[in-house]
């Protein structure tokens, strides 16, 4: 676990809340590590210029 460590707040719809809750029990990971893994994820693609997405900055 890193040094440093940000505490974030988000708010997301229940049904999102239990998708992800119930992925990471089938990988037998934290919410947390499940959410932090996709997010490093995504922003790696979008690094790589990978996100096709349209995001909220343009």
């Amino acid at each position: 676990m890193p040094e440093t460590v940000v505490h974030f707040q988000i708010r997301m719809p229940p049904a999102l809340h239990e998708q992800l809750a119930s992925w990471a029990k089938e990988d037998k990971a934290s919410l947390n590590a499940l959410i932090v893994g996709l997010l490093e994820k995504a922003v790696e693609q979008h690094s790589k210029g990978g996100s096709k997405e349209k995001t909220l900055s343009g």
